[in-house]
């Protein structure tokens, strides 16, 4: 089958690791279900992979790409979610210490087929177009998860470390969506301004002391802005 994928690892040069061609297509585990791509979307992941970073060289060629929709062999309209667990854990899939990525131990959504467990199908909703179905997944339903995990109500503030990468852009309309309050910080002032046309009530540079401490974190950046995120929050935030 045709795929775009990492045939090589350069940490100086990743573009230079990528190729398009033939790959032969996997054997399908049992559970596990075929789905002829129709959408696919870049992730900075993708770029991670080429440069070697989680994917060593035994697991080369690698197909990329995190986020898909397409169509399941009986004509179900489905997109994919990106996570994929052990069949022996039973717990938060974030916390299976074997857990993985799409693209990382198994073959990505950049090819015309693309095989997961059953479990990692979701319906297309009608309303979606196939190019935003197969974008949601990794950033919208991480975005989605981490305000779910909040549980914050219409009108708490939330501070949103960085912006202008798919997850943060998501935490923000999602946000905003719940009704919260929404702060966000940037090192770029262009993205400070994307951040504010995203919606964003208030905007402000990567470590700035703010006004008023916030209810919670969104936090993906890591140590860099780990500090100014605790220093932020409320007690019990």
């Amino acid at each position: 089958m045709k795929a775009i994928y990492a045939a090589r690892a350069s940490l100086e040069d990743p573009i230079s690791a990528l190729e398009v061609g033939e790959l032969a297509a996997p054997a399908i585990p049992e559970g596990w279900v075929r789905v002829r791509i129709k959408s696919a979307s870049l992730n900075h992941h993708d770029l991670w992979s080429l440069k070697g970073v989680g994917l060593p060289s035994d697991r080369l060629p690698m197909i990329l790409g995190c986020d898909g929709a397409g169509v399941t062999d009986d004509g179900r309209e489905v997109l994919l979610h990106s996570v994929i667990n052990d069949p022996s854990w039973t717990g938060a899939e974030t916390l299976d210490p074997k857990r993985s990525l799409l693209s990382e131990k198994f073959p990505g959504t950049l090819a015309e087929y693309v095989f997961v467990p059953a479990q990692n199908l979701l319906p297309k909703p009608a309303f979606l177009s196939w190019d935003e179905a197969g974008s949601l997944s990794t950033a919208w339903l991480t975005a989605f998860s981490m305000l779910k995990k909040a549980g914050l109500a219409s009108g708490e503030k939330v501070l949103i470390q960085g912006a202008g990468g798919g997850l943060s852009t998501a935490l923000i309309l999602l946000a905003k969506a719940q009704g919260l309050v929404v702060w966000v910080t940037s090192r770029s002032e262009d993205k400070r301004v994307r951040a504010t046309a995203l919606g964003a009530d208030a905007v402000f540079e990567s470590g700035e002391r703010l006004p008023d401490r916030v209810d919670a974190v969104m936090e993906s950046v890591g140590q860099a802005t780990w500090q100014h995120s605790v220093r932020a929050l409320r007690p019990g935030g």
